[in-house]
């Protein structure tokens, strides 16, 4: 992998815009076809929303992208190629939820109504994934119309909206229902052992990478594209952009000529809100080992242990806040924001603010909506904008073609596998029309 040169720079490459998973993916896969490829990526990292710390704990720690969604998701395929290790997780199934500011226990052991409210919900959002809509509306106005509010709207605010990235009201059913449709992945999550980032370095192996590259400007003529960016120029036959759809909002990229109309409409249907991450290492387990998932209705709502099924593993905890939750957590100093996250958890695991404390080592803030070259979490599709995937995915003319989780209409968005089967996608797209 090489920093951008003169010398490197073949008018008849492929030139691909980012280096997260469906960059990595794309080029991997143009590669592979004979294809010579040079991927722009403007970090001096590889990896995109896919980040993982290797110095804050003696395992590898995920700043980002974290799980494999479904045990038939195409990335276990790739951890048999590369060597990598999964670590089965199950997360919803094994649930651990505070009830009326109590500690989280296990959904068996909280009382009867609760249960009742969490399976309803559960119920009630696979019926809505079965159905057939006329009109499209959003998540929270179907719970409504199913009878349900208060107390089980803020649970499936966290344990279904948050998980997208999205408030409940802002989530299209009929993008949710599209998305089961497509669906191959099946249920189940993983870890990486070794971390998502190792995946990743081994499909872009043998990849030209530039990094230090941000892209300022594409023109694409009937034979060629050209590049801008603040250090050179790139020329090549073709071009997939794969940088998310929060900086193609804000017109980061220039395009000439410009992006059609369907294109440019397709991209500001999206919404994108803040995702963080509070991260904690203690002196010791202060949870039990088959913990795997714990939320409340509070600010702090959603954690998980990094260290689960790892032996000898350092005590690691994490809560991942997203949507208006993520912009308060955002808004905070450091240690302000780090100590509402050891309140939280004092409560949810009934153990005192002193004792969490007094054991902590050390933690950390990753706020991906501060980041500029993401400036946000996963993408999401309000109501009534469901074809906006699709139209986003949709190559512009014969040269310039686009991929990422945002346009995985055929796959799982807000995934790293959906990423990459976008980047598979354009790749294949981009091979039959210049290939």
């Amino acid at each position: 992998m090489s920093l951008a040169n003169n010398q490197h720079n073949p008018t008849s490459a492929v030139l691909v815009v980012g280096a997260g998973a469906a960059g990595v993916a794309a080029a991997h896969r143009l590669q592979a076809a004979g294809e010579t490829v040079v991927v722009l990526e403007a970090r001096h990292r590889l990896g995109g929303r896919v980040w993982t710390d290797e110095q804050f704990a003696n395992f590898p720690v995920e700043l980002g992208a974290e799980f494999i969604h479904g045990e038939q998701a195409p990335t276990h395929l790739l951890l048999k190629e590369s060597g990598l290790q999964g670590i089965p997780v199950s997360l919803k199934p094994n649930l651990w939820w505070s009830e009326a500011g109590q500690a989280a226990r296990p959904i068996p052991d909280l009382s009867p109504a609760c249960q009742s409210i969490w399976q309803g919900l559960q119920a009630d959002y696979q019926h809505l994934l079965n159905s057939h809509l006329n009109e499209d509306d959003s998540l929270g106005n179907y719970l409504r119309t199913r009878g349900w509010q208060g107390e089980a709207l803020g649970m499936a605010d966290v344990l279904l909206a948050q998980t997208c990235c999205a408030p409940l009201d802002s989530l299209s059913c009929q993008d949710l229902i599209r998305e089961a449709q497509v669906d191959q992945a099946g249920a189940g999550e993983a870890r990486i052992a070794e971390g998502y980032h190792r995946l990743l370095t081994y499909l872009a192996r043998d990849l030209s990478i530039d990094y230090g590259q941000v892209v300022q400007g594409i023109h694409c003529s009937s034979s060629r594209v050209q590049i801008h960016t603040a250090q050179q120029d790139y020329q090549g036959k073709a071009c997939i952009v794969t940088v998310p759809v929060s900086l193609l909002q804000g017109s980061t990229i220039r395009f000439d000529p410009p992006l059609s109309p369907e294109k440019r409409r397709a991209i500001q249907s999206f919404r994108i809100e803040p995702s963080s991450k509070l991260i904690y290492r203690f002196r010791q387990h202060l949870w039990p080992d088959s913990l795997t998932l714990m939320a409340h209705q509070g600010l702090v709502a959603r954690w998980w242990t990094p260290a689960y099924a790892r032996s000898g593993a350092d005590a690691v905890i994490a809560s991942h806040i997203t949507a208006q939750r993520a912009h308060h957590i955002d808004r905070l100093p450091l240690a302000t924001a780090l100590a509402l996250g050891l309140r939280d958890l004092s409560l949810l695991l009934g153990i005192s603010m002193a004792h969490l404390q007094a054991e902590c080592l050390d933690a950390r803030r990753l706020s991906w909506g501060a980041d500029p070259y993401t400036l946000g979490g996963y993408a999401h599709i309000p109501p009534g904008q469901a074809e906006a995937r699709v139209v986003l995915a949709q190559p512009e003319g014969s040269r310039l073609f686009f991929a990422g989780e945002a346009t995985a209409y055929d796959s799982n968005p807000q995934t790293v596998h959906g990423a990459m089967v976008s980047g598979w996608r354009a790749a294949q797209s981009c091979l039959e029309a210049v290939g």
